[in-house]
């Protein structure tokens, strides 16, 4: 059902064997099974659907189209079981300095949300029009720290822009582990490029079982 993502998968994998090591290509192995496996619940639904006789063709349609949005429900689970940006937190966190005392920490806390503070009736397009380049290139270590550390559910900035962030932390934490993320870095790459092709191919098979007044819309 999904064979032309299955394909440029096994694509991907060839291209990890010859780049990357043998964990990171056991990762893209386990998603493409995972892959694999949706696949053949779709091929069973989708068979059972066609072959029901008490089915007419419009209730056979919508069996379909379900099967396919239970698929999608099925990766969207995958895609967080393969969260890497989790991973590089967990780095970061690692690699944290717990030596710290505590009145340099108050102070440190202090100054951070005073920061926080004067950002927060600032859009992300103007922090990062102002601040960008201190900030993607590490030099402005206070500002970093700041907006990494807010409180869950007060992120100055968006999930996307804080994961690259902390992976420049991380980095100018340890310069010793660069290359781990790196590693890691271009593992989300490659499983990003693999949840982006069966979305797309499990979105045109939706569509293709839509009622045909609706799907002239879509």
């Amino acid at each position: 059902m999904i064979a032309q993502a299955i394909a440029k998968i096994e694509l991907l994998l060839e291209e990890a064997q010859q780049k990357l090591s043998k964990e990171s290509v056991a990762v893209i192995e386990r998603i493409y099974h995972d892959v694999v496996n949706i696949n053949n619940f779709i091929k069973k639904k989708v068979t059972a659907a066609e072959k029901d006789k008490r089915l007419d063709s419009i209730q056979k349609k919508d069996a379909k189209r379900e099967a396919f949005e239970r698929a999608e429900r099925k990766l969207e689970v995958l895609k967080v079981k393969r969260n890497y940006s989790a991973m590089i937190e967990k780095i970061e966190i690692k690699l944290e300095d717990g030596a710290e005392d505590e009145e340099a920490s108050i102070l440190q806390f202090l100054q951070h949300r005073e920061i926080r503070d004067r950002l927060a009736n600032m859009t992300e397009a103007q922090i990062l029009s102002h601040f960008g380049d201190s900030l993607f290139d590490g030099s402005n270590e206070l500002l970093l720290d700041a907006i990494l550390s807010a409180p869950s559910g007060f992120e100055i900035l968006s999930e996307d822009v804080l994961s690259n962030l902390r992976i420049i932390k991380a980095k100018k934490i340890h310069p010793d582990i660069t290359d781990k993320i790196d590693t890691v870095q271009e593992l989300k790459s490659k499983t990003m490029q693999i949840f982006t092709l069966i979305k797309v191919e499990l979105d045109n098979l939706r569509r293709k079982e839509l009622p045909e007044s609706i799907a002239k819309k879509a």
